[in-house]
């Protein structure tokens, strides 16, 4: 049982479509043919230094007096790899935190169990101390987007471009107000090109 998983992984190793050791991008020698963590982080970082120049932004804090607050909506995966777009969802939301410049509303998941929590507080903590319900900030932007892949074959080698566009949308309206994509420095970082062998 044993030899054969030995053997099965060796050959889904050698019938690989693309080799990570051949793979150029952005000077970067250590990569894989696939998007990765890494990547994520420079172009989330790259996207909000965007966002946070938009005269949609710039004006909502100057009519307003204050910061603008932002949540993290669905980033859909369109490669057909299965990447797990909450990478992308989790480096927008560092980025963002980071920045200083905006507000960051807790996700969906995490407000419910809040809520959960202040539910739990209002049976059993001192009223005193218990939190108030409905006391709750408001989301007034949301970022949503997609991944996708384009895949180029030559000869014995394969060119992969990770597209990535990010949307900003008013809560308020519904209005998409802004579309974001990597600059061209950073798009670098999106396409990888490796070995072709032929299976």
């Amino acid at each position: 049982m044993k030899k054969n998983l030995i053997r099965f992984l060796f050959l889904l190793a050698a019938t690989s479509s693309v080799f990570a050791a051949n793979v150029k991008r952005g000077g970067d020698a250590n990569l894989t043919p696939y998007l990765n963590e890494s990547d994520s982080r420079v172009v989330c970082k790259d996207i909000v230094g965007q966002v946070l120049k938009s005269p949609r932004i710039e004006r909502f804090s100057r009519e307003k007096g204050r910061d603008p607050i932002v949540t993290i909506g669905r980033i859909k995966d369109e490669t057909g790899e299965f990447f797990d777009t909450q990478i992308i969802a989790n480096s927008l939301k560092t980025a963002i935190l980071n920045s200083g410049l905006l507000e960051f509303m807790a996700n969906k998941d995490t407000r419910d169990e809040m809520r959960s929590e202040l539910v739990d507080q209002a049976n059993h903590a001192n009223e005193d101390k218990a939190l108030a319900m409905d006391d709750e900030d408001a989301a007034d932007f949301m970022l949503t987007g997609s991944v996708k892949l384009m895949v180029q074959n030559d000869g014995k080698k394969q060119e992969r471009t990770y597209i990535v566009n990010i949307e900003l949308a008013d809560l308020r309206t519904h209005r998409t107000v802004a579309m974001f994509e990597p600059s061209e420095e950073v798009k670098d970082y999106l396409k990888k090109i490796g070995s072709v062998k032929s299976r």
